[in-house]
């Protein structure tokens, strides 16, 4: 499964993200970069079976703060 991972998103950072560096968009290119390294970890996380806290909490606690 973690090889299958590496291979999918090796085909999508070679795709995706240059054709933005091939337009001039540097600022997407990273952002999209960025995202695709979040996208990355989580992936290979889950693939390897790692235990991954879930941020729903934080974020219930963070709403009924604001209300």
């Amino acid at each position: 499964m973690v090889v299958i991972v590496i291979l999918v998103y090796a085909v999508v950072v070679l795709f995706d993200p240059y054709g933005l560096l091939k337009q001039g968009m540097k600022r997407e290119f990273w952002v999209c970069s960025a995202l695709c390294l979040v996208s990355f970890g989580i992936a290979f996380a889950l693939s390897m079976k790692w235990s991954i806290p879930s941020p729903s909490p934080l974020i219930v606690n963070l709403i009924k703060k604001l209300f």
